[in-house]
């Protein structure tokens, strides 16, 4: 093996792998000092499924755990694509680790390699040509958590947004510029700031300006989430939301059992419980570009400490877009009865996934790196499920 980790530490920044900096809680399998490997392929979507291997690319190990962090190995990819590292596992039990590469400037993670040998599958890297040219972004799910007033001050109130969006072509959509944006969306009136949640972008690439969410960020194939919150007056009534582009599913949770919400087509469901509290909820498919939807809610309640766990823990919102799915398709015997390399099976076992993990009141380090890990491959297979569908590998 040859060792070239000049600069690969860049690899390892929040904007590269905003994770990572989480996984340090997240246990291997096998004692300290046993060796272990990872065996992988890089490929790039081809005119057949196994995609076209990518001869020469510089593959990195890194490991992240809690006493240090960085690459500690790198090769070239050998004509058919393959790199394989050895390495022994040390220091910290709790550390992982994982391969990246890179192609066009943007960064591809393998998730953490738990077990003592990996081949293929999760070891697996598929990459992607990049363009900047204005190819289309599309939403596949809007989700809107609109909380009761701040228990501080009561004169505030946090809302938080998820986007789901899909790039449906070959190639990774990246910003032209320093300033430029791969996709872009109105923020409500009086809205100057927003700050970034978890999700599958650097926190610092999620900006309001000039009343938009603007993402410069690069945005490969598949499906990505884009997570923010921002705060309104509490007197804001009703709060006026526009829905830009077409969504395939539009969610709304509102924290107050007397909550009206009406436009784009949505209408009330069952309710939801995050953390014991209880959450109208109003659910839309295929909504239409240029919709207006208002939420009207009674000054009453207060959030308590809700704010902040929606926004340390808003990835769970990709949830409700399988969930959306779920209730507007045919519950469970529809989940059931499609196939496990179904695009749409796997967004829902996205989904399952998030509201199981959502349903633990204190969930213990070993089941949130279950759910991390669980999570990352179903998010692989359902990305290169849709690469499939769509006859890009």
């Amino acid at each position: 093996m040859s060792i070239r980790i000049t600069g690969a530490r860049r690899l390892l920044s929040a904007a590269a792998f905003p994770v990572a900096a989480s996984l340090c809680a997240i246990g291997t399998l096998g004692a300290q000092g046993t060796e272990r490997s990872i065996e992988g392929t890089v490929t790039r979507p081809g005119p057949t499924a196994a995609g076209l291997p990518v001869a020469g690319a510089w593959a990195v190990l890194h490991r992240v755990g809690a006493d240090t962090a960085g690459p500690i190995d790198s090769m070239r990819t050998t004509a058919t694509g393959v790199f394989r590292f050895r390495y022994r596992a040390t220091g910290d039990s709790l550390a992982v680790y994982f391969v990246s590469t890179s192609r066009g400037g943007v960064s591809y993670f393998t998730p953490p390699a738990r077990e003592r040998v990996v081949r293929g599958g999760s070891a697996d890297l598929l990459v992607f040509d990049t363009t900047s040219a204005p190819i289309p972004i599309r939403v596949r799910g809007r989700h809107l958590i609109v909380t009761a007033p701040d228990s501080a001050t009561g004169r505030t109130r946090t809302l938080v947004e998820a986007y789901e969006l899909s790039n449906d072509s070959s190639v990774t959509r990246i910003a032209r510029g320093r300033r430029g944006i791969t996709f872009d969306a109105a923020l409500p009136e009086g809205v100057a700031t927003i700050t970034a949640g978890q999700g599958d972008v650097s926190s610092d690439a999620v900006v309001a300006e000039e009343g938009r969410m603007r993402l410069n960020a690069p945005l490969s194939p598949g499906l990505k989430q884009v997570t923010f919150s921002y705060e309104l007056p509490a007197r804001t009534d009703p709060i006026e939301i526009l829905v830009e582009a077409p969504t395939t599913v539009l969610e709304v949770l509102v924290e107050d059992a007397n909550a009206q919400v009406a436009g784009a087509g949505l209408v009330a469901v069952d309710p939801v419980q995050i953390e014991g509290r209880a959450f109208r909820r109003f659910l839309a498919q295929d909504v239409a570009a240029a919709q207006t939807f208002s939420v009207s809610v009674p000054p009453s309640g207060s959030s308590r400490q809700l704010r902040v766990m929606l926004i340390v823990t808003a990835v769970g919102a990709a949830m409700l877009l399988g969930l959306g799915m779920f209730v507007m398709r045919g519950g469970p015997g529809g989940f059931t009865s499609r196939r496990l390399d179904d695009p749409e099976a796997l967004a829902l076992a996205v989904a399952a996934l998030d509201a199981a993990h959502e349903g633990l009141s204190a969930p213990t380090e070993q089941q949130k790196a279950e759910h991390y890990l669980a999570r990352a491959r179903l998010k692989g297979r359902l990305a290169n499920a849709l690469a499939k569908r769509d006859g890009l590998r």
